[in-house]
């Protein structure tokens, strides 16, 4: 069993919302919520005292010790079969539903990208507006794989998957493998060692990542193509759209797209 120490939040549904995103302000690297509750966590080296003081002067808060493995595992039992466009984006064990839809199966293992987070949903819409065949696409920040995969599986004609968690790499080809799509995507472990040029880039990452990321997104591009990021709340957008500036990338003339608190950006070489 892996211990993590996590803060835990005692909070009414309705002010859940707001503590959230103190939590998140405070440098939460995941924020889970429970009736009643909410658990957060940090990163490696991140500042668990910090997420405390965020919340203490409203809410009673406590650090408590939780069992990693099954808070990874919590939400497996209420999976769904998830609906954008023309995909069909479920785990393995949850049955295909009726209907027309490109099927799209992912067990995100240890990584990110079960299909049914807001963020995940909100950049799978864009890779359905935006897929039309024979595209080249890169998912920096890939998680389980599933941006890439979709974008695969509704005709793109290759991809190239970036994590630098080793979970999330062998999530990506356990999945591309199910998929039947892993002849079609490379899986790297190192933005910097992307090459080329892409008609479609993805990245789903919170936003010290995406601004860690951002010069390869802007040099990736092809030019005219877009690079669409998620993982932002929606106080974040001017930062994201400081972040992209100096990686060279501006916001598209589309508006930005928003799910329960969560936005994804379209962006372009200016």
């Amino acid at each position: 069993m892996t211990v993590a120490r996590q803060v835990r939040v005692l909070v009414p549904a309705a002010e859940a919302e707001l503590a959230a995103d103190a939590l998140w302000q405070a440098g939460a690297a995941a924020v889970e919520e429970l009736p009643g509750q909410l658990l957060a966590g940090v990163a490696d080296g991140g500042d668990l005292d910090a997420l405390v003081a965020a919340v203490a002067s409203r809410w009673p808060v406590e650090v408590v010790e939780v069992d990693l493995d099954g808070a990874l595992d919590a939400w497996r039992p209420h999976a769904r079969a998830v609906r954008v466009g023309r995909l069909v984006v479920r785990p393995p064990w949850v049955p295909r539903p009726a209907g027309p839809g490109v099927d799209v199966v992912v067990d995100p293992g240890r990584a990110f990208g079960h299909g049914a987070h807001p963020t995940t949903r909100l950049v799978l819409e864009q890779i359905d507006a935006r897929v039309a065949g024979g595209e080249r696409v890169l998912d920096v920040g890939c998680g389980s794989g599933v941006l890439a995969i979709a974008a695969l599986a509704l005709g793109a004609s290759a991809a190239v998957a970036v994590d630098v968690d080793p979970e999330a790499r062998a999530a990506t080809r356990a999945n591309a493998a199910r998929n039947g799509v892993a002849d079609r995507v490379a899986v790297l472990d190192d933005a910097g060692a992307v090459t080329g040029r892409f008609d479609l880039v993805v990245a789903n990452m919170l936003l010290p990542d995406l601004a860690a990321v951002a010069p390869v997104l802007g040099r990736a591009v092809a030019p005219g193509a877009p690079v669409v990021v998620s993982g932002l709340l929606e106080r974040q957008l001017d930062d994201l759209v400081a972040v992209a500036a100096r990686a060279g990338l501006a916001p598209d003339r589309d508006p930005p797209a928003r799910a329960e608190g969560w936005v994804a950006l379209s962006l372009r070489a200016r």
